[in-house]
């Protein structure tokens, strides 16, 4: 499979989930919000297109939180003080609108080329749809992402496939935490007091992470 800009980050993903056990997809999530963040509070600050755009959408409170924990203060505070400026103008539109996030949708517009790209290996590529069956674990999050955007991007026949495919791994997932989060919770009555439950100690938190994904 000859790799491009485009697929390289998107095997690399893949590679690295086959040993981990991470969502790869997450972990181009992760990066694309990385970068998102740098942009904003980089160079792109002082542009006038972006900063009506921050304006306009705003940030959400997680992303917020994320650019204050930068450490950049500076740019942070200057994003806001425009920002504040022009929602004093609108205030009553911003009241009665959904909260809206600058850096959420600039990560969904890249993600969404990244699912086309996965989706396109996957559809022309032998080499990486063995590679993304052998991955461990894709969340229930971007294992959706992939389900919805199958539908554009492949043919109907091999979307049934792939959403299949997802289907069927979803549920095994979904099975084996079911057991797990139960035998966690069991560890708690005192008939099974000092029993091992060895990897179930986490149960809750890889139950949770796999339904959400990261915390984008």
């Amino acid at each position: 499979m000859k790799e491009t800009i485009y697929t390289i980050p998107i095997n690399e993903a893949f590679e690295a989930a086959s040993g981990s056990g991470a969502c790869p997809v997450c972990a181009l999530h992760g990066r694309l919000e990385s970068d998102a963040l740098d942009y904003v509070l980089g160079a792109a600050m002082m542009e006038p297109d972006v900063r009506v755009e921050t304006n306009r959408l705003g940030f959400c409170g997680a992303h917020w939180d994320k650019m204050l924990g930068a450490q950049k203060r500076l740019p942070v505070a200057l994003i806001l003080h425009t920002h504040l400026e022009d929602m004093r103008k609108t205030a009553g539109r911003r009241l009665e609108g959904p909260e809206t996030c600058y850096i959420c949708t600039r990560v969904e517009t890249f993600l969404t080329r990244y699912y086309a790209n996965i989706l396109y290996l996957w559809g022309s590529s032998p080499e990486f749809r063995a590679r993304f069956d052998g991955v461990p674990m894709i969340c229930l999050r971007h294992s959706a992402g992939l389900t919805r955007n199958a539908k554009a991007s492949l043919s109907r026949k091999d979307a049934a496939a792939l959403a299949k495919a997802l289907t069927a791994r979803a549920e095994r997932a979904l099975g084996g935490l079911h057991e797990s989060v139960g035998l966690f919770v069991r560890s708690f009555d005192h008939r099974y007091a000092g029993e091992d439950i060895g990897e179930h100690k986490t149960a809750p938190e890889r139950g949770v992470q796999y339904l959400t994904g990261g915390r984008f």
